[in-house]
């Protein structure tokens, strides 16, 4: 006998255990199913993708311009994350490998973002065989203030000696020095036979423009006319 709100009701004491459990209808077996095998395909799908990813390895970059024979120093790096073939394909230098780069000196002048690689450190190779070192002197206005070490300009200038009346050549900047006075005096690396015709163009019309990495070419450079995207700025 149960008590129900002060009265009270006759009644089995099996009855709630006689009473039939409710059981998952089929179609909530089919959507218990479904849920299953979605969260086994997400599982597979995340392993597969886990294993199928390309390994990456960290190397080390320029972080600052440095000019051929510079002692490289620590705050000097940077590392960059790529595809670890293309890494050794290209035959960069581990971020682990950073204690023998510190300390030694940039064989070549090396841009910031550089990627660095065994060949850029060492003993400095310039100017390179059929290429000379020289410095010019440019005014305020007539060459790129952000120019640095590394980086591909063309030089021109007005020349009598010239059919065109102009003369150009393409270079590699070794070094920029910003005199308190104005003006830069840049030392490039151009080819030996742009030399003559640097030495007869008139200096006070010479002037620089930078070339967009992909469109200068740094290990057979060749005199012609300069199409750089970047205008000569001048000074700082």
């Amino acid at each position: 006998m149960r008590s129900v709100n002060g009265g009270s009701v006759m009644g089995n004491g099996h009855d709630e255990a006689r009473r039939p459990r409710r059981s998952l209808s089929r179609r909530g077996w089919v959507n218990l199913a479904g849920a299953a095998a979605v969260v086994v395909l997400c599982v597979a799908f995340t392993a597969w993708a886990v294993v199928s990813r390309p390994g990456q390895s960290s190397v080390l970059a320029v972080a600052t311009p440095l000019a051929a024979g510079q002692v490289i120093g620590q705050d000097d790096l940077d590392q960059v994350e790529m595809n670890a073939e293309d890494a050794a394909g290209l035959g960069l230098v581990p971020v682990e490998r950073a204690g023998e780069v510190v300390g030694q000196v940039a064989a070549v002048p090396l841009r910031e973002g550089t990627l660095l690689s065994a060949a850029m450190v060492g003993q400095p190779q310039v100017p390179r065989a059929g290429y000379v070192e020289v410095t010019v002197a440019l005014a305020d206005g007539r060459w790129p203030s952000r120019v640095q070490s590394g980086q591909s300009v063309s030089l021109i200038a007005e020349s009598a000696s010239s059919a065109e009346g102009a003369w150009s050549a393409r270079a590699t900047v070794l070094e920029v020095d910003r005199p308190e006075s104005g003006g830069a005096l840049v030392t490039v690396e151009l080819p030996t036979d742009s030399a003559a015709g640097l030495a007869l163009a008139e200096s006070a019309t010479l002037f620089m423009v930078a070339i967009a990495p992909d469109r200068a070419s740094t290990s057979d450079e060749e005199t012609g006319t300069a199409a750089g995207p970047e205008a000569a700025g001048g000074g700082d």
